[in-house]
């Protein structure tokens, strides 16, 4: 995060003195790595009565359970592929697999975003006590698309779901006396 304020202050009492006189400046720009989130299938596979604990497993291409689900690309799987546990696989194989996914957790990351704020202001005396200063706020200035949420869904995993304000303009006016 870097922050910063530039004031010009008193710059003379002719006209163009006048103009330049009491503005200030300041901007804002932060800069955040994505946060990492815990993929999670969205239903209770392994009986635990918690839907949002069940991770996913580490799967192949074209590859399918007993429970009629098949594995989906996913850029979060060192394999390339995710799939949930199914309990109907006991009954297949003769032998109790362990139903929690081996994909490990935290393994997905949201994107990272970039804030960027400006605010410009100017004081104007108006006589010996009166004083009135306007504002211009700048909220993300570039106007870049930052994620603040995404999908934690095995099949639509790292799918944002929500997002911080666009680009906004925001004006004060403020009388001191």
């Amino acid at each position: 995060m870097v922050s910063a304020v530039y004031q010009s202050g008193n710059q003379g009492s002719d006209t163009k003195g006048k103009l330049l006189s009491n503005w200030t400046t300041s901007i804002i720009l932060e800069w955040a790595s994505g946060r990492p989130f815990n993929i999670v299938v969205g239903s209770d596979q392994n009986f635990d009565f918690s839907s949002t604990t069940d991770r996913p497993a580490i799967a192949h291409a074209g590859q399918t359970d007993s429970c009629g689900d098949v594995a989906v690309a996913s850029k979060y799987s060192p394999s390339g592929y995710l799939i949930p546990t199914c309990f109907a696989d006991v009954l297949q194989t003769g032998h109790v697999p362990v139903l929690i996914g081996n994909l490990s957790r935290n393994a997905g990351t949201s994107p990272s975003v970039f804030f960027n704020d400006l605010r410009i202001a100017r004081s104007v005396k108006l006589g010996e006590r009166l004083q009135l200063q306007g504002t211009m706020d700048l909220f993300n200035i570039v106007n870049k698309f930052n994620v603040s949420a995404v999908n934690p869904l095995w099949s639509q995993a790292g799918t944002p779901t929500a997002a911080y304000d666009p680009r906004q303009f925001q004006f004060a006016l403020r009388l001191s006396w």
